[in-house]
């Protein structure tokens, strides 16, 4: 049996609560809601399947920043996609937002369609990314891909092709692990900086726009600022270019955005 998505909430308004709760329901989403920060933390067992989060920011005792924060400094749920859902619109809650790790920001009040469509639009981009499986069917025994002719290759060339290996410098992506390494030290990332950084390493030397990116990475159902894309890129920068031996790796393209160096 396939299981259901789980999805956590945490909203204090209990009419809101109420109104997401019964349209995930109608999804096939298995909701769970709760009032707090607190309360939400101290139940983490009930959520371990988790595969995404919708927060509001204006909570009673621990807000939604922090909460935000704790999800992402906890393993278990370090790439899990984030949504902030708040009545608070203004830029700089955004920039924080999305800077200490939210995937997504919709301000209160929202449609109801266009909601689903962000929460599938994450959990799906997770889910490809390696997250909860949604699928137990597995391919037939002696099913063949069939590939396509190539030339001879070096077998280094060939096994990170197979593996899904970026390399530059000292810097590596390993989509099969999902994991990102400067020398041999893991670097941390959420969800959404991963699959920018993957996007850029591999089309290496071409220029994006903000907005190829917002396209490519979070997708044509994301209707946002192109500033969430400056916002990403820093912390991706401050993660992988810690000092001058490790700089320039993504470079800013005056007049166009960014490209990953040649």
């Amino acid at each position: 049996m396939i299981p259901k998505r789980r999805v956590v909430i945490v909203e204090d308004d209990s009419s809101i609560a109420e109104l997401i709760e019964y349209n995930l329901l109608g999804e096939g989403y298995d909701v769970l809601a709760f009032k707090s920060g607190p309360d939400m933390i101290s139940n983490a067992d009930r959520f371990s399947e988790a595969c995404l989060f919708i927060l509001d920011i204006m909570l009673p005792g621990m807000d939604g920043f922090e909460i935000c924060k704790w999800i992402r400094e906890s393993e278990a749920f370090s790439i899990t996609p984030i949504i902030m859902l708040t009545a608070r619109a203004t830029e700089a809650d955004k920039v924080r937002a999305l800077t200490l790790g939210a995937d997504d920001y919709i301000t209160k009040p929202f449609g109801i369609r266009e909601f689903l469509a962000r929460v599938f639009a994450q959990i799906r981009r997770y889910e490809s990314a390696g997250g909860t499986p949604t699928s137990e069917e597995k391919r037939p025994i002696g099913a063949k891909i069939p590939n396509a002719p190539e030339k001879a290759r070096p077998p280094e060339e060939k096994l990170n092709e197979e593996r899904k290996i970026f390399t530059s410098g000292k810097l590596t992506l390993d989509d099969t692990r999902h994991r990102v390494f400067l020398w041999d030290r893991e670097i941390e990332m959420t969800n959404r900086e991963y699959e920018l950084l993957k996007h850029l390493m591999s089309h290496r030397g071409v220029a994006f726009s903000r907005d190829d990116l917002l396209n490519s990475v979070w997708g044509y159902e994301y209707i946002g600022e192109t500033r969430t894309v400056d916002v990403h890129i820093r912390q991706i920068r401050k993660k992988i270019e810690k000092d001058s031996d490790h700089s320039g790796y993504i470079e800013t393209v005056r007049g166009r955005g960014y490209r990953f160096r040649e």
